[in-house]
């Protein structure tokens, strides 16, 4: 297995319409290409509208192309560079923490992930003996691909994109930001952090989106 150094996460595609996510607290840039573009830390949004997608539907790294179980990888370049007053969101978020991946078999994504190149660091299993579930964190560079399934097999589905957990270092301003189109702030798993999860569909976002404190 030839292991990608550097498969750091550079952009995610996303079909869906950009006014949502203005709507949610982010800068949104309008092209005159027709793109739209908003930067969350150093990794790039792009909002390009497919029929047959819905959300965040491509994984944008510097050297990692194809289709590994469902998920879809292409090489970007990087050549936008970061616009910080677009980066300067309403909400307060600053970065990525990691890109959240659903799985109805974690050893088949996991073996896909892994001949992709992009190496399993960390496992963790967690429920009850009957539903219990597992988490597999992966690094596209430094930003965390967090891997959830069931802890045995449970069908034949394709891995597909969750969602977002995203980073504020203020929080409580963040929480306040939302109102009532957050959950209330809550202890994460994470010892010594706190998360609230945003109500995305108040605001017509397809995926879903948490918002943390930093480590």
């Amino acid at each position: 297995m030839t292991v990608h150094d550097d498969a750091q996460l550079i952009s995610l595609k996303v079909s869906d319409d950009f006014n949502p996510w203005c709507a949610a607290g982010f800068n949104v840039v309008e092209s005159n290409q027709g793109t739209s573009t908003t930067h969350i830390g150093e990794v790039l949004l792009r909002f390009q509208e497919e029929p047959l997608e819905q959300g965040i539907y491509a994984i944008g790294t510097k050297n990692l192309e194809g289709v590994f179980d469902g998920l879809t990888f292409f090489v970007d370049p990087g050549t936008a560079g970061r616009n910080d007053e677009q980066s300067n969101h309403p909400n307060y978020v600053s970065r990525i923490d990691h890109l959240v991946v659903t799985t109805s078999d974690c050893d088949r994504t996991t073996q896909a992930l892994e001949t992709a190149g992009i190496e399993a660091r960390r496992v963790r299993a967690f429920g009850k003996k009957e539903s219990k579930m597992r988490q597999t964190f992966f690094w596209l560079g430094d930003v965390i691909l967090e891997l959830v399934g069931p802890d045995t097999k449970s069908g034949d589905e394709p891995a597909t994109i969750w969602g977002l957990a995203l980073i504020s270092d203020q929080i409580e301003k963040t929480v306040e930001f939302y109102g009532e189109a957050a959950t209330q702030l809550k202890p994460a798993v994470q010892p010594g952090r706190f998360i609230t999860t945003v109500k995305t569909r108040n605001f017509g976002i397809t995926d879903a989106l948490a918002i943390m404190t930093p480590h």
